[in-house]
């Protein structure tokens, strides 16, 4: 996986995009057992936040150059599940 600088990438997002690897890493439990909750970063974060974060987390990355297609295979896989958390998937 590579990153590409694109010009149209903010220095707020990079560091979003920073703050949520670290918070992903903290919350990844969550996939494996949703019914946890997990307090991390001031916060307490439940199946429904892994979902939105990693959305935001997949944005995030695409807009970085990364590859996310990983990322959109789970969500096409599992899109119900997100659905019934109101997530949607931004990225193309």
């Amino acid at each position: 996986m590579s990153q590409h600088t694109t010009p149209n990438v903010t220095e707020q997002q990079t560091n979003e995009l920073r703050y949520l690897h670290k918070v992903m890493q903290a919350i990844q439990i969550l996939g494996e057992q949703p019914s946890l909750c997990v307090v991390a970063y001031g916060k307490i974060w439940r199946y429904g936040d892994l979902l939105k974060t990693a959305v935001r987390y997949a944005e995030l990355a695409e807009l970085h150059g990364y590859d996310t297609s990983a990322f959109k295979h789970w969500f096409q896989k599992d899109m119900a599940v997100f659905a019934q958390y109101g997530v949607a998937l931004r990225v193309s």
